[in-house]
């Protein structure tokens, strides 16, 4: 995992990263930018359960897998990779965990 600051690793490409296989690389990034955007850690663990159960094209294919659209344009390209479906649902998992630690700490 690179070390970085939150405002270095909130510019950071999560797509790319996950399409690198740098999933550890990208849980700080992806956290910050769905943080920015008011994603609920729950609504992230809903969608991991939905990839779990339905793969990742399943969960790619939906209209509006996030409640605003803002959210959804965030998880998109997320959902558009090619990547194992149990290991794509902990990495949200991963994430949804992050920003609920930053959400408890008062960031």
């Amino acid at each position: 995992m690179r070390i970085r600051t939150d405002l270095e690793a909130v510019r950071d490409d999560v797509a790319a990263l996950l399409a690198a296989g740098q999933f550890a690389d990208a849980l700080v990034p992806a956290a910050l930018q769905a943080d920015q955007r008011g994603v609920d850690p729950r609504s992230l663990t809903f969608l991991a359960e939905i990839v779990r159960r339905g793969g990742v094209a399943y969960a790619a294919q939906l209209p509006e897998p996030l409640p605003t659209p803002e959210q959804t344009a965030l998880v998109q390209p997320w959902l558009q990779l090619e990547a194992d479906s149990e290991r794509l649902a902990r990495w949200l998992d991963g994430v949804a965990a992050l920003i609920e630690a930053r959400q408890l700490s008062g960031r």
